[in-house]
C-alpha cells in the first residue's frame, strides 16, 4: 500500500461505508483503523507464506516452528502434543508434521529429562536462524518507524494491539466451537 493509498485510507472526514456482508454501521475512523488492520493482516499473511515458500515449508510447518520459538523464549518444553493443541491438529496429523520437521533438519526429538515418558521437540540451531534471517529486517524497519512515537503513543498502540489480538483470538475460538 503505497502512501497515496494510505491517505486515502486514513480519511476521516469521508462517510462510513458498509460493504455487503460486514457487521454493522461504524463511523468513519473505526472504518479506517479497521481497513488498515485488515490490509496489515493480509500484508503479514503474504509475508508468512513467503516465508515459507523460502524454506519450503507449509503452513503448518511455519506455525508450528513459531510456537516453538515462543516456548523457547518463555522456557516452556514443548511437546508434540502442545503442538497440536496449539495448531489445532490431530495426533496422526502432528506426528506427521513433526516427523516431517525432523526429516528437514528444523527440530530434533529428546527425551524429558524429568519424565522418562515424555518425549520433548526442540529446535535446531538452524531453524532458530531462519526467522530473524528474514524478518530482521522488518523488525528493524518497525523499531526505526516506531521511534518517532512518543510513549502515550507507543501505550496506546500496544493497547489497541492487544484489543485487535483478543478479538481475533474470541473469533477463532467462536468459529472453532461452531465446527465442533
Amino acid at each position: 500500500m503505497g502512501p497515496s493509498a494510505l491517505g486515502d485510507v486514513c480519511d476521516h472526514d469521508r462517510m462510513a461505508t458498509q460493504t455487503p456482508g460486514e457487521a454493522g454501521p461504524r463511523d468513519a475512523r473505526t472504518d479506517a483503523v479497521v481497513r488498515q488492520l485488515q490490509a496489515l493482516g493480509a500484508e503479514m499473511a503474504d509475508l508468512a507464506r513467503r516465508f515459507g515458500a523460502a524454506h519450503d515449508l507449509d503452513h503448518s510447518a511455519a506455525r508450528a516452528l513459531l510456537v516453538l520459538v515462543a516456548a523457547a523464549r518463555e522456557g516452556r518444553d514443548v511437546t508434540a502434543g502442545t503442538i497440536g493443541r496449539e495448531l489445532g491438529l490431530s495426533s496422526a496429523s502432528v506426528t506427521a508434521l513433526v516427523d516431517r520437521l525432523v526429516a528437514s533438519g528444523h527440530l530434533r526429538r529428546e527425551p524429558d529429562p524429568h519424565d522418562r515418558r515424555r518425549v520433548l521437540v526442540r529446535l535446531e540451531p538452524s531453524a532458530v536462524a531462519l526467522g530473524p534471517a528474514y524478518f530482521g529486517p522488518l523488525a528493524t524497519d518497525m523499531a526505526t518507524r516506531l521511534e518517532g512515537f512518543d510513549e502515550r503513543e507507543l501505550d496506546a498502540v500496544g493497547r489497541f494491539l492487544s484489543t485487535a489480538l483478543e478479538a481475533v483470538i474470541a473469533h477463532r475460538e467462536r468459529d472453532e466451537a461452531a465446527r465442533g
